[in-house]
């Protein structure tokens, strides 16, 4: 990590940007140039592979250099960082990538924060890491924005179409049990005239 020019009295450590495990060094220029991937710090007897999160592009670096917010790089001794991808958002030095969160999704590459991530829309939910809202299903429904799951219909109520912020009412002479997707009629030796009604047992015989 040295290098000694005639005359010297005394050790002059490699620069910073190349290093030697090497004796007997006349000169600067005798000391290696710190590869691209590594740093190399003044007086180094190795290049040190640059962590992750971090690079270094080109020989010669003294430091590595952090993945900019939107990119991440999980491996050592790299030269580029790599995309952040869809349904993800990248911080700054990243050595992963980190799911939109739950309620949340994103088929954008290069997001910097959970910030950048689109809020799920009413009548959908989203789970964490989600590219993209899935409406709910039938028998479901999502009131809000931001949902992470649909809620079921509760019993009395029901809902035949995807994609809905409320459930309807069941009607007289039909039952609807909890997440119904369609209303269910009064059984035979039976019937109805209230609305909302919750299991057959609720029908008049």
């Amino acid at each position: 990590g040295n290098y000694c020019p005639e005359g010297a009295s005394a050790e002059l450590p490699c620069e910073k940007g190349s290093y030697s495990d090497g004796a007997n060094l006349p000169n600067a220029s005798s000391c290696t140039a710190c590869p691209a991937g590594s740093a190399c710090a003044t007086g180094s007897t190795d290049h040190a592979p640059c962590a992750a999160g971090t690079i270094s592009t080109s020989d010669g670096a003294s430091e590595c250099t952090q993945c900019p917010a939107g990119e991440w790089q999980d491996a050592t001794g790299q030269t580029e960082c790599k995309d952040c991808s869809g349904g993800s958002y990248c911080l700054l030095g990243a050595a992963a990538e980190l799911p939109c969160p739950a309620g949340s999704y994103s088929n954008a590459a290069k997001l910097e924060s959970d910030a950048q991530c689109t809020g799920c829309p009413v009548g959908s939910a989203c789970a964490t890491g989600s590219t993209d809202h899935v409406l709910c299903a039938p028998g479901t429904f999502a009131a809000s924005v931001n949902q992470s799951e649909c809620a079921r219909c509760a019993a009395g109520f029901f809902q035949d179409a995807s994609g809905a912020s409320e459930c309807k009412d069941c009607s007289g002479g039909n039952y609807c049990p909890e997440g119904a997707s369609a209303e269910l009629p009064c059984e035979k030796g039976s019937y109805s005239d209230s609305a909302k009604l919750p299991n057959a047992s609720s029908c008049t015989a």
